[in-house]
Formats: structure tokens, C-alpha cells, sequence
């Protein structure tokens, strides 16, 4: 069964994401026969290139696949909200499930691939010894089997090991001019993000009752340091590298052109975003920072451990200490589907410049699709 995965070029000839004016959709095939997976379903062309001749034909209608209630976020305690998505495996957009088929069918081929280049590696080594014991009992200086034998399984083995490390679902994601430039520019902040000293994941936050807590502060989070940097995944091949954002309480993010992946890295499960669908909010963050205080900060003020109504220091306290007061930057990413992460920078300055990227390229793909609704009734 394996060997019928052995030519990629003959499982996926071309899988193309198209971003335009009439929207986003995916293709994979080749001339003359293809299938278009997009917002109002799928459909199968056809047609001999170069004459004229074609035919298209619906296949499916687009998916309504709701999420389970049993899949709810688990209970948390009541005086605080945690802050998590739900599984990756729960959150893929509306339009994006004919992606997902597609990358999880080239999953399936990488893995076949891989149990074919297992096997084959495993056969190279078993006529390696064979050849050594041959040589070993002299019979290999005269029968020439053994090493022909270990030469054929050399070169076996390799192929299919090429095979295996080659082989991924090409994704090219054509962009109109103004949403490239978008894009690269989101491309160019995220770079500058990236080497600020300090970015939290914010996992849960509370409200605090500032006169029983004798505190400045209105709200408690819960943080942990993550890292942002560029990856890539290793069953997507694509000429943009992904965008990775570090998830400490679920599936890391990686930032396509298109669409953004959420990767369940203990399963390998994952979920399709489509940005139209983001619920994206930003906005400069006072906080009361007890612990060090990054170098890239800005400190706007101070308060104390115990303070007074007036924000004066409670002087019944003997151990109140003065606390700074920093100005960082805080991004919400949300969907009606289950994606809901909150991150902290401590360079508010960068953190704006990426934010303010990132909802301008998020509007342009939004537009996109509003002129096409609006295309649409005007010709009715």
C-alpha cells in the first residue's frame, strides 16, 4: 500500500490559496482537472487546456460542523476568569475545513512515507550484517550476493528516505499587491517584536477588591514568559514562513498569510483560523509590576504594597514597600469558535507597531470580502 505514495507529484500536483477581491479559496490539482474548496463548498473542474472546453460541478456544500457542548472550558474558580482556548482540533473556521482535510490527507501520506523509510532502513541494516558475517566466514570473498545485495538495500533505503523528508503540502498563497504590502509589513513588526526583552502569556485574571486588598491594582493575572519567533510547520511547505506565537496554557500559534494554525503539540492536532473571523482588540496596559522590571519598559509611576483610598501609602505597615508603575502593551485574540489568548509586552511601543499591523492586514482580507457581498447584490 505504501508504494502508491512514493511520486508526490501523482498525490498533490498543486494546492494554491487564493486571496483577491472575491475572497479566499483553495485549489489543489492540475489543468484540466482540479478541485476548488471555497466559501460555498466544493466543486470539481474539468476540461481539455487549450481548447475552451470545460465543466464545473458542485460536489458538496460548505460544512456546518458546530462545536460540542461537552467540549466547553472547564470549570475555574469563581473569582477568576481563566483565559485558554478551547482544543485546536475545535477551532477551525467555517470555510476553512476543505484546508484542513487537505493537510491532514498529506499527514497521513507523510506518515506512510515515513513507516516506508522505516522499513526500508531496517531491511539496509539486516543485509549490512549479512555482508559483514559473510566476510567474517570468508563465503563473501566469493559469492557476490551479499554485497550487491547490501547495495541495492543502500540505495532503496536512501530513496525512500529522500522521499519521506521531501515531501510536504505546497501551499501558495496569492495575494493582491495591497495585501502583500500589508503583509510584509505585519511580517516587518513581528520582527522588531521578537526581540523585545520580555512577552507574557496571560492564562487567567481576576478582580481584586482594592479597599479589603489595601491594593492599587484593580485586576491580578496570572502570566507566563513565552517566545515568539519564525518556524515553520513540517507538513506545510510554503515560501512565508510562519509567524509562531508561544502558547503556555495550549497549541502554539503560527501566523500564515492566509490563515493561522493552532498546533496541539502533545497530539499533533490542529485547527484552521481564518483571519475575517479574529475578534482582534489591543491597548496600552498600567501595570503594578512587583517583579523585575524589563529594561525595555517605561516606567509612568509608583505606588506602594498597602495603600490608602487616595493612593497615599498605608502607614500602619511597617514592611510597605514602593512598587513601579510600567507601561506595557496587551493584545486579545478571540473567535465565536473557541480561539481566546491574551499576551503582555513589555516594550509598548513595538507592541502597538505589530498590533496596529496586524488589525490593518486583518481589515484589508475583511474588505475584500465585504466588496464581494456587495458585488453580489448588486448584480441581484
Amino acid at each position: 500500500m505504501a508504494f502508491k505514495f512514493r511520486k508526490r507529484v501523482k498525490v498533490f500536483p498543486g494546492f494554491y490559496v487564493n486571496l483577491s477581491k472575491s475572497g479566499m479559496s483553495a485549489t489543489v490539482g492540475m489543468k484540466g482537472l482540479n478541485v476548488n474548496v471555497g466559501k460555498k463548498g466544493t466543486y470539481l473542474n474539468t476540461g481539455i487546456p487549450g481548447t475552451g472546453i470545460y465543466d464545473r460541478k458542485r460536489i458538496s456544500g460548505p460544512k456546518n460542523n458546530n462545536i460540542p457542548r461537552n467540549n466547553e472550558l472547564s470549570s475555574i474558580p469563581e473569582d477568576a476568569v481563566e483565559i485558554k482556548s478551547y482544543k485546536p482540533e475545535l477551532i477551525t473556521s467555517e470555510g476553512l475545513y476543505g484546508l484542513k482535510e487537505s493537510i491532514i490527507n498529506a499527514k497521513i501520506v507523510k506518515e506512510e512515507l515515513k513507516k516506508e523509510s522505516n522499513k526500508l532502513s531496517f531491511h539496509k541494516t539486516i543485509s549490512m550484517l549479512l555482508m559483514i558475517i559473510s566476510y567474517i566466514l570468508i563465503i563473501g570473498f566469493f559469492i557476490k550476493w551479499f554485497k550487491i545485495n547490501f547495495k541495492e538495500k543502500s540505495t532503496a533505503a536512501q530513496d525512500a528516505k529522500d522521499k519521506y523528508e521531501d515531501f510536504k503540502l505546497d501551499i501558495d498563497f496569492n495575494m493582491d499587491d495591497s495585501i502583500l504590502d500589508d503583509y510584509l509589513v505585519l511580517k516587518k513588526n513581528f520582527k522588531k517584536l521578537i526581540e523585545v526583552e520580555t512577552i507574557w502569556d496571560i492564562t487567567s485574571s481576576k478582580y481584586v477588591d482594592r479597599v479589603k486588598e489595601r491594593s492599587s491594582a484593580s485586576t491580578s493575572v496570572t502570566r507566563n514568559k513565552v517566545l515568539f519567533s519564525k518556524s515553520s510547520l513540517d507538513f506545510i511547505d510554503t515560501e512565508y514562513e510562519a509567524l509562531k506565537l508561544q502558547n503556555a496554557n495550549g497549541g502554539d500559534l503560527y501566523i500564515y498569510p492566509g490563515f493561522i494554525v493552532m498546533l496541539n503539540n502533545h497530539n499533533n492536532e490542529f485547527g484552521l483560523v481564518d483571519f475575517r473571523d479574529i475578534k482582534f482588540d489591543y491597548y496600552p496596559q498600567r501595570f503594578v509590576e512587583e517583579e523585575r522590571v524589563p529594561r525595555d519598559t517605561k516606567i509612568v509611576d509608583r505606588t506602594w504594597r498597602y495603600v490608602n483610598k487616595n493612593g497615599s501609602p498605608d502607614k500602619r505597615y511597617k514592611n510597605n514597600y514602593e512598587i513601579p508603575i510600567v507601561l506595557y502593551f496587551e493584545m486579545n485574540i478571540k473567535t465565536l469558535k473557541g480561539l481566546n489568548e491574551s499576551y503582555q509586552f513589555s516594550n509598548p511601543d513595538v507592541g502597538q507597531l505589530f498590533c496596529e499591523s496586524f488589525e490593518n492586514y486583518k481589515n484589508s482580507l475583511q474588505k475584500m470580502n465585504w466588496k464581494k457581498d456587495a458585488d453580489e447584490q448588486n448584480i441581484r
